[in-house]
C-alpha cells in the first residue's frame, strides 16, 4: 500500500511540475481587410500598436463589397495590435499557423509559419494583425518562426 501511495504522489508531482512550465495561450482576434501602407518602413517589422493614430500610420483599410468586406473594428480602449509585416516579395508569401503565447518570463511569443508560392510578376508585403487584450500591454513581444 505504501508503494502505491508513493507512486501516486510521484506521478502527481511530475504532472504538476510539467504543467507549470507550459506556455499560456493568449486569445487574439485576427484583423481582416487592412494593408501595409507604401510609405511605412521597409523590411521585416514586428509592431506593437496601442492607438488608432499609431495603427493608421502603418495600415490602411482595404474594404470591398460583399460578405466580410468591412475591415475588422478595433477597440483600442480594450485591445492593442500586434502586427507582423514581412519583407516585400514576388512569391506571395502567406503567414499561417499563427499562435500567441506567454512564456515563463511574461513575454508574448508570436509564432507563425510562412508559406511561399510560385514567383509572380509583382511584389506584395504580407502582414498579419492581431487584436490582443490590453491586459498584456506591458509584455515584451518576441517572435518565432515555426
Amino acid at each position: 500500500m505504501k508503494k502505491i501511495i508513493f507512486i501516486v504522489i510521484s506521478c502527481l508531482t511530475i504532472m504538476a511540475s510539467s504543467c507549470s512550465t507550459e506556455k499560456d495561450i493568449i486569445q487574439f482576434t485576427v484583423l481582416q481587410n487592412y494593408f501595409y501602407k507604401n510609405d511605412a518602413p521597409e523590411g521585416d517589422q514586428l509592431l506593437k500598436l496601442t492607438t488608432q493614430e499609431e495603427f493608421n500610420h502603418y495600415f490602411g483599410e482595404s474594404a470591398f463589397m460583399g460578405k466580410d468586406g468591412e475591415p475588422t473594428k478595433i477597440d483600442f480602449s480594450k485591445d492593442f495590435v500586434v502586427a507582423k509585416v514581412l519583407s516585400e516579395s514576388n512569391k506571395s508569401p502567406e503567414i499561417i499557423n499563427i499562435s500567441l503565447k506567454k512564456n515563463g518570463t511574461g513575454e508574448l511569443i508570436l509564432g507563425y509559419e510562412v508559406k511561399e508560392k510560385k514567383p509572380q510578376s509583382f511584389t506584395t508585403r504580407p502582414t498579419i494583425q492581431l487584436a490582443v487584450s490590453r491586459e498584456y500591454l506591458n509584455a515584451e513581444i518576441k517572435e518565432t518562426k515555426k
